[in-house]
C-alpha cells in the first residue's frame, strides 16, 4: 500500500533513528528525503540551499540518502529541500506534489524540549494533511551512558492496534490494513464511551463486542491473525493505555468516523492519541475529507 512515502527529517538524533524503520517499512519502494528551511532562518532567502546542496560540500541529506541505500538496496532514495515560513505547510505540498501515499515524522526534533510529546510542525501536519501520516515513536531508554533509542521498528507492523467506532472510514482504514504487507497480530479495539445506565452501558458492551467478532472473522477469512478487545471509558486514553498493556508495534487508526473520531480529531482535544500515545500512530486518511488550503512548494523546491 504504502509504496512511495516522504520522510521529513530534521537532522536530529531522533530523526536519525527513523532511518532503520523506513528502510524495513513493509510495502515501500521509493522514499523521498525531504527537509525544510525556515525562511526566518534563512538570511539570504534560501539561495544557499542551492549552493550547500549542489556544491562541492557535505550535506546531511546526502549522508542520509547514502546510509538508507546502504540499509535497504532494493530501495529508491531521493532527496528534496526547500524554504518555507510554513514548514507543516511546505511538508503537505512536497507530499502532493510528488504523489506519496504516507508522509512519515518524527515526534520529537531538534527544538523539542524535555516532555513535549509532539511537535507543532507534527501537530499542524496531522491536521492538515489529506495524505496518511505516521507519527514515529522510539522508546527513549535511560542507561549508565545517557540516553539512548530503542526502535520499535523494523517489525512495526508485528503487533497493530486498530481501534474503531464501526463508521466507514474505520471500515476503510482496516481495509487498508488488510491489504497491506508484512502484517502480524491485529488487535481490534471499540471503546464504549456512552450510557447514562447500567443497562445502556451493557448493551452497548454485547453489540460492540458482536461487532467486532464479525470483523475479526472477516479477517481471519482473509488468512490474518486478529483478536479483540472492549473497553469502556475516553477512546483517546484507553487506545494510548491499550497500546502500551498489549506491546503494540503501532496504532493504527481512522482520521475520522461517525462517532468518538470525530470528536477525538476535530477542535481543541483534536489529536490526543497521536499527541501522547507511546506508540507509533498512523493515521490513514480517506478522500472524502476537506482540509484549508496548503503551501506548495515554490521554484526553491530542489530536487537532488
Amino acid at each position: 500500500m504504502f509504496e512511495k512515502v516522504l520522510f521529513s527529517t530534521d537532522f536530529s538524533e531522533y530523526a536519525a533513528t527513523a532511518l532503520h524503520c523506513i528502510a524495513g517499512f513493509p510495502g515501500a519502494r521509493e522514499v523521498i528525503l525531504f527537509h525544510v528551511v525556515e525562511t526566518a532562518r534563512s538570511p539570504r532567502g534560501g539561495g544557499e540551499i542551492s549552493d550547500s546542496f549542489h556544491g562541492a560540500g557535505e550535506h546531511p541529506l546526502r549522508e542520509e540518502k547514502r546510509y538508507l541505500e546502504h540499509l535497504n538496496q532494493n530501495l529508491r532514495v531521493s532527496t528534496a529541500v526547500t524554504t518555507s515560513s510554513d514548514t507543516a505547510g511546505a511538508i503537505i505540498g512536497a507530499a502532493e506534489k510528488e504523489g506519496v501515499s504516507l508522509i512519515i515524522l518524527g515526534a520529537r526534533g531538534k527544538s523539542q524540549v524535555e516532555g513535549v510529546l509532539l511537535g507543532s510542525v507534527s501537530k499542524a501536519v496531522l491536521r492538515r494533511s489529506r495524505t496518511s501520516v505516521l507519527i514515529m515513536r522510539n522508546r527513549v531508554i535511560q542507561g549508565l551512558e545517557g540516553k539512548s533509542f530503542e526502535m520499535f521498528c523494523p517489525l512495526i507492523l508485528s503487533r497493530v492496534l486498530c481501534p474503531s467506532d464501526f463508521s466507514m472510514s474505520a471500515e476503510n482504514a482496516l481495509t487498508l490494513l488488510s491489504v497491506t504487507e508484512g502484517v502480524g497480530e491485529v488487535i481490534l479495539l471499540h471503546v464504549v464511551s456512552r450510557g447514562e445506565t447500567e443497562d445502556e452501558i451493557d448493551e452497548a458492551l454485547r453489540s460492540a463486542k458482536d461487532d467486532l467478532e464479525s470483523v475479526r472473522r472477516n479477517l481471519a477469512a482473509q488468512g490474518m491473525n486478529a483478536r479483540t478487545l472492549v473497553r469502556i471509558g475516553d477512546p483517546a486514553l484507553e487506545i494510548a493505555r491499550t497500546a502500551d498493556e498489549e506491546d503494540t508495534s503501532v496504532i493504527w487508526m481512522s482520521s475520522h468516523g461517525k462517532g468518538w473520531f470525530r470528536e477525538l480529531l476535530l477542535g481543541n482535544t483534536a489529536f490526543t492519541v497521536a499527541m501522547h500515545a507511546r506508540r507509533p500512530v498512523l493515521i490513514v486518511r480517506t478522500p472524502e475529507e476537506g482540509h484549508p488550503t496548503i503551501q506548495k512548494p515554490g521554484d526553491d523546491f530542489i530536487r537532488a
